[in-house]
């Protein structure tokens, strides 16, 4: 199930690359704990934009795609592999709640974007309700409620305004924050309580209150 967050990610990377595509012909972009999905990369071919892609993460994410080029196993705060001021955009899927040294993680991927590139970035909010939950669970549970991989967090952000303000520290501008909530995606595939989630979501939603939405679409720019 595809979160809103990450739909905001695909559209803002879309809306950005075809911004890019005025200014050069083939923008390159770089997926940062890329895994081995190509989830992102399909939609924004599906989208019709032109891009090449890098990948890292610290476990094997080589994939064969037409527009992925160089694949690298690195870590996002140590990624010296990668040139700097290289990508004219970087992104990261929920990732950053899983990164130890989140410090220099930022400042790693302000050094690699080109001048004016930017870096957007999903994450969970620490603030909401299911997400301070989620901490006081074991990762066999994470794995159990998913029925797929879940990984050790760290959060090494109290909120989104801590997280907003170390990648300005390491360099950036903050551009934009979309919020979402999202109970029903961690229990839709359990029909009654499913519903309950849904029906959190909504008054949450309609209410505005923003530091109980448990997922957060970031964009950030580079000067």
């Amino acid at each position: 199930m595809q979160t809103p967050a990450e739909k905001c990610l695909v559209n803002q990377c879309v809306h950005l690359l075809k911004e890019k595509r005025c200014e050069r012909a083939t923008p390159r972009i770089l997926n940062v704990g890329a895994g081995q999905s190509l989830s992102i990369e399909k939609q924004l071919c599906n989208a019709g934009v032109s891009y090449v892609c890098d990948r890292v993460d610290v476990e094997s994410c080589t994939v064969d795609y037409p527009t992925v080029e160089n694949c690298c196993q690195c870590s996002v705060n140590s990624m010296s592999l990668l040139e700097a001021d290289t990508y004219a955009i970087s992104y990261a899927n929920f990732l950053l709640e899983h990164v130890q040294g989140l410090e220099k993680a930022a400042i790693e991927i302000c050094r690699i974007l080109e001048p004016g590139g930017y870096f957007i970035t999903t994450v969970p909010n620490p603030t909401a309700l299911e997400i301070l939950l989620s901490e006081y669970t074991p990762l066999w549970f994470h794995k159990m409620i998913r029925r797929e991989n879940a990984w050790k967090t760290y959060y090494e952000y109290e909120d989104i305004v801590h997280l907003r303000n170390i990648f300005e520290r390491a360099g950036f501008h903050f551009v934009d924050a979309s919020y979402y909530p999202f109970v029903e995606g961690y229990l839709y595939k359990f029909p009654i309580v499913g519903l309950l989630g849904k029906l959190y979501d909504k008054i949450i939603s309609d209410l505005k209150i923003r530091k109980l939405m448990g997922h957060v679409c970031i964009v950030f720019e580079k000067p």
